[in-house]
């Protein structure tokens, strides 16, 4: 089995990939909790969002304002 760690990956040759579609997605302040399709998920602080199937997921802050932004 093969072990990937940042930092230790060439991407060098790797293709760019885009999400495809738009997900909606509301700012929670502070702790909350979701129950996901993979169980109960805890955020500190970031964004409730519903994915492609209506599953509501948690997204922390900085990860969230790194990958989207408003359409």
């Amino acid at each position: 089995m093969s072990t990937y760690r940042k930092g230790e990956l060439d991407t060098t040759d790797w293709l760019f990939y885009c999400k495809k579609n738009p997900i909606q997605a509301q700012r929670i302040l502070g702790p909350f909790e979701v129950e996901t399709r993979e169980g109960t998920l805890i955020c500190k602080d970031g964004y409730l969002a519903i994915d492609s199937r209506d599953f509501p997921y948690p997204i922390d802050k900085e990860e969230f304002e790194t990958i989207y932004e408003k359409v």
